[in-house]
């Protein structure tokens, strides 16, 4: 089972940085110079850029370049560890551009028996959520050869939406390439909240009603039923009792919501309850729930100083204890046949929760 870590970022070479199921990522140390060269002068994974592969000299000042960024940053490219063997099978991670510390590129390469099986999407959706909820002051960016499909899907895969594109910095005068904007999560005033948006977010919360999401009701529900829910919750933030968390597409358009319901009375003032959380139902599978919910949880600690642990309840039978728990949410509660959608159709009710500062409940 994959899971983000912990808050507590890296500080020493070789500290894990992510856990995914299948690999690990930590920070580099300067023995990984062989693997390094080894991973980056194989020219069967330059197939679409043969001219871009580093000589042996240049692998040898890009890891020093990433020791620097490591330093520096606490973040940057990692060595990637297959989990059961231990060997490096690859190199991935985030770096601010240059000097310019408002955009963070995006970046794996893995072994050429390696390519393949889903490993670059793994990495990817994992660090693009990571990046949402720990550095949302930087937008995560990648840019792609427009004639590698593979690389092109694992950006969409992992959240990123092409914007257009640009010619690489260190080659102004080359072919451009596809370049990738990742979505952004953030607190949004209810004062802020038009009319259109809140049409927007009542399309947005009936589509996932309709698509058999957990948010409260069931397929086909009525649209003023569900408009009021959203009314209560809307007045909750008014009255400084929640914040609503909105995901939104590079274009500004809505792709998913959140409240956090956080002034819970005595003596449960430390604890924020996640409610309604929701994504675009026509956008599956391109890493919107974990980003949200990874942006809500950097929310939480950044905007509710107070609060020191969160929790949820879902509605059993959705797979989404595996979801929620990979995000490091686990589970203190289970009430079977606890709720009853018909006659005939009783769901499990599930309590998870998770410090805001990601250490163990325990």
């Amino acid at each position: 089972m994959s899971a983000i870590d912990t808050d507590i970022e890296p500080r020493e070479p070789g500290d894990v940085w992510l856990t995914t199921e299948r690999v690990v990522l930590r920070r580099p140390l300067p023995g990984d110079l062989e693997d390094y060269v080894r991973l980056h002068t194989d020219p069967r994974t330059y197939a679409h850029a043969p001219s871009s592969m580093p000589s042996a000299e240049r692998c040898r000042e890009r890891l020093s370049d990433d020791l620097t960024d490591w330093e520096r940053d606490h973040l940057g490219y990692a060595a990637v560890l297959d989990r059961a063997s231990g060997q490096v099978v690859g190199w991935a991670g985030l770096r601010h551009k240059d000097s310019d510390h408002g955009e963070l590129n995006l970046y794996y390469r893995l072994a050429h028996d390696r390519l393949g099986g889903g490993l670059g999407r793994e990495i990817s959706r994992a660090v693009v959520a990571w990046a949402v909820e720990h550095r949302p002051q930087s937008l995560v960016t990648a840019m792609v050869d427009d004639v590698n499909v593979a690389s092109l899907r694992t950006a969409a895969s992992a959240g990123l939406v092409q914007v257009g594109a640009r010619p690489m910095r260190d080659e102004p005068d080359g072919k451009p390439m596809a370049y990738f904007e990742a979505p952004q999560v953030e607190v949004l005033p209810v004062a802020a909240l038009g009319e259109q948006l809140r049409e927007a977010a009542l399309d947005l919360w009936q589509e996932v009603n309709d698509a058999g999401g957990s948010v409260g009701f069931l397929p086909g529900a009525a649209r003023q039923a569900v408009g009021a829910a959203l009314d209560r919750h809307l007045a909750d933030a008014r009255e400084g009792r929640s914040i609503l968390c909105v995901l939104r597409d590079p274009d500004g358009r809505l792709r998913g919501l959140g409240f956090w319901q956080h002034s819970l009375g005595f003596p449960c003032e430390h604890v924020a309850r996640l409610e309604r959380l929701m994504v675009d139902p026509s956008a599956q599978g391109r890493n919107l729930g974990r980003i949200l919910l990874g942006g809500m949880v950097g929310l939480a600690r950044r905007e509710l100083p107070h609060v020191e642990l969160l929790r949820l309840d879902y509605r059993g039978g959705l797979g989404l204890g595996r979801f929620y728990s990979k995000a490091g949410w686990s589970e203190v509660g289970r009430l079977p046949r606890g709720l009853r959608l018909s006659t005939t159709d009783y769901r499990d009710d599930v309590t998870m929760a998770r410090r805001v500062d990601g250490q163990p409940l325990g």
